[in-house]
């Protein structure tokens, strides 16, 4: 039992690492393509704020993710680490391609091949909401983004000291990151550590202690490349648009949490950003949004078949 638990944590810690690494970009990924922040400031703050929504708000998606999919019973541990080693397979080959691609999905795939693989009965209903969920939030992120970048360019505009607009800008960037990070706390995490929860080896709280810090060592080691993507290569970013693209996506994943949703902070600030993209008049790298799309509908079948075809070795190795 203890090396199963020494395994259950490694896995854990691996697929929130790489949440960290892929994902943070949805946090600070606009403010460090903007040059408002540094990458060490922005890692910074993605710790401080992802700590506090995983502790406060993660027990809501970590229900969903852990219990809602498959029904309470059918999720061991032996199980719980397949699926978070599913997904952490999928989103470290994703990282290392700089494609900002929904660990919230490759941990859904993971969840949906096991409960496939030992023929458990999976709640449609729930899953067909989530589904619903990740279309409509990167639409809702657009729509809300252009807005709030019409809405604060006027303010701008109409301010004429150029101190108080930079000073302006730069809490403009750590307000809507931060809010952002303190969202991806509360609904990544839990995709990270919802399984483990569902499997009854943590309670919430401490899954989302644990969580968050794995997250932020992730972020602060290797989330580079996908903050340049985000930040540099969908649109032109300046700090009203990088402000908006943040907030808009922030608001988005917050109304998923709400709702205990496990929502796409990747898909959020892509609809942001060519949310704010097209406001602007800036357009956006079709080629670039093109590969994201691909990513997003090959992430969650892609887990699917890792986690049928994990389930398969460890069976034959004696494991299950």
């Amino acid at each position: 039992m203890e090396a199963l638990a020494m395994a259950v944590l490694a896995v854990g810690f691996y697929i929130a690492w790489n949440i960290g690494a892929n994902d943070s970009a949805n946090a600070m990924g606009t403010a460090v393509g903007a040059n408002i922040l540094t990458f060490k400031q922005a890692t910074l703050t993605i710790a401080v704020f992802v700590l506090v929504g995983a502790y406060l708000e993660g027990y809501k998606v970590m229900k969903t993710v852990g219990k809602g999919i498959i029904p309470e019973g059918y999720l061991t541990l032996h199980l719980a680490i397949i699926a978070l080693l599913a997904a952490g397979v999928w989103v470290t080959i994703a990282t290392i391609k700089g494609l900002p691609v929904s660990t919230t999905q490759a941990i859904i795939g993971g969840v949906v091949g096991v409960g496939i693989a030992i023929n458990a009965p999976l709640k449609w209903y729930t899953l067909t909401k989530i589904a619903g969920a990740w279309i409509l939030s990167p639409l809702i992120a657009a729509f809300v983004s252009a807005i709030l970048y019409k809405i604060y360019g006027k303010i701008i505009n109409r301010m004429k000291s150029i101190r108080n607009i930079e000073l302006l800008y730069k809490w403009l960037a750590v307000m809507g990151g931060s809010y952002m990070a303190f969202n991806f706390g509360a609904n990544e995490v839990a995709n990270a550590t919802g399984p483990i929860v569902g499997a009854g080896f943590m309670g919430p709280k401490m899954a989302g202690i644990f969580g968050a810090l794995s997250l932020a060592l992730g972020a602060l080691t290797f989330s580079y490349a996908v903050m340049h993507t985000v930040g540099k290569e969908i649109t032109s970013l300046g700090p009203i648009s990088a402000f908006a693209a943040q907030f808009g996506s922030a608001m988005a994943v917050s109304a998923a949490n709400i709702l205990g949703l496990p929502v796409s902070s990747s898909q959020a600030i892509v609809g942001g950003v060519m949310g704010v993209g097209l406001a602007t008049g800036q357009g956006i790298n079709r080629d670039i949004i093109k590969d994201i799309i691909f990513g997003w509908v090959a992430t969650p079948l892609t887990a699917i078949f890792i986690a049928l075809t994990l389930f398969e070795l460890f069976s034959f190795a004696g494991f299950l």
